[in-house]
């Protein structure tokens, strides 16, 4: 290999050494010697460019992009709520004396949750229950005195002061009555409070007490929800409004199942918009058959909004690199490869809506040893 920059700084050396050194002569002698050093390089370096070979050009299959209407998609965010969901309180005061669920375990309508300590109650109920059997004695004797009095007073034997004050009596005996019965019916509830029942289907999400608590009225027993069907809560920017409506499919995915795709129909769509984030609420009903989604999840929703023509190409086309979808695009014979932005799905084709147009032809099925600029045919 040769070293052209140390030939020329040997050559400039020699030449001044010989200037004070050598005669004219002696001088072109040298000069001589160096041009032929030069030349003999640079000959043994074309020699080595020349042997060398270029790489063969890969075989490749092309398809041609082309264009065709799509769907136009609306792009948001949202989370996964359940259908019913609520924090079940206990509705009555004591200790807990029973637990029959845990966190997870699935519940019908109407199973036993938990039981509270409720003798005191018991007691409190027997005896209004006993108070409403003395007034509805009492208004039963009252309403006899009232027939009695009534007859004593059309044969003149009592006075009118008299019988209008029996009169009040018996108007007020019943209204008594009821007042207890309604008393009585309230402490026979407290009693049936004490078993805390699921008010509907769901699935166990928390359970805050345990035996022996301490609870009140208003003390959360279970965190209880319906998973079947879900609720998708995702907001619309207020320009967007007019793409949402009611009966509209959505779909959407979770980091959970990257690989899958979800739907829903768009059920309940607010009727204000929210002036904090100028915004609107929708929700969409989603079957969850299946089990796999949980409330909570947060979701990429895609709304669709009309249809549009676009370049497509087939899914085998588009190639994964470091995060980002790359297309093989051949030009001139080489490899050109573009980083691609992608839109909807339809069957096994995928819109581009960035970094190729339609005509173009892009390598099926690349592989991962293509690289940029590589030669195929």
């Amino acid at each position: 290999m040769c070293q052209p920059r140390l030939l020329v700084a040997t050559m400039g050396t020699r030449f001044r050494h010989t200037m004070n050194a050598l005669s004219r002569h002696a001088l072109v002698d040298s000069l001589g010697v160096l041009l032929f050093t030069i030349s003999v390089c640079g000959c043994k370096d074309g020699g080595a460019t020349a042997n060398r070979t270029a790489a063969p050009p890969v075989h490749v299959e092309t398809d041609v992009v082309h264009e065709q209407p799509m769907p136009r998609t609306l792009q948001l965010t949202g989370n996964l709520r359940g259908e019913h969901e609520t924090d079940l309180a206990a509705n009555t005061a004591g200790r807990v004396v029973e637990t029959f669920v845990e966190r997870g375990v699935q519940v019908k309508k109407g199973d036993v949750i938990a039981k509270v300590d409720i003798r005191a109650a018991s007691l409190g109920a027997a005896e209004a229950k006993a108070t409403a059997e003395l007034a509805r004695r009492q208004a039963d004797s009252a309403k006899r005195d009232c027939e009695r009095y009534a007859t004593l007073f059309e044969q003149g034997a009592i006075s009118k002061a008299e019988y209008d004050r029996i009169s009040d009596q018996c108007r007020t005996t019943p209204l008594s009555a009821e007042a207890t019965e309604a008393r009585a019916r309230a402490a026979a509830l407290v009693v049936g409070d004490g078993v805390v029942r699921a008010p509907f289907g769901g699935v166990v999400t928390e359970r805050y007490v345990e035996v022996g608590q301490f609870v009140r009225q208003d003390s959360k027993v279970v965190a209880l929800v319906d998973i079947d069907p879900l609720r998708l809560q995702f907001a619309v920017p207020e320009a967007n409004l007019a793409a949402i409506k009611q009966n509209d499919a959505v779909s959407f995915s979770v980091s959970a199942y990257p690989e899958r795709t979800f739907d829903g129909v768009v059920k309940y769509v607010g009727a204000a918009i929210r002036e904090t984030t100028r915004d609107l609420v929708a929700e969409a009903i989603v079957d969850n058959g299946e089990g796999l989604l949980r409330p909570g999840m947060f979701a990429s929703v895609t709304v669709r909004t009309g249809t549009e023509k676009m370049p497509v190409v087939a899914k085998e086309s588009l190639l994964a690199r470091e995060g980002r979808t790359h297309l093989m695009v051949v030009s001139d014979g080489r490899i050109d490869e573009r980083v691609v932005q992608t839109g909807t799905e339809s069957g096994d084709l995928v819109a581009v809506t960035r970094g190729v147009r339609p005509g173009e032809k892009i390598v099926r099925k690349p592989s991962d040893g293509l690289r940029n600029g590589q030669l195929v045919n």
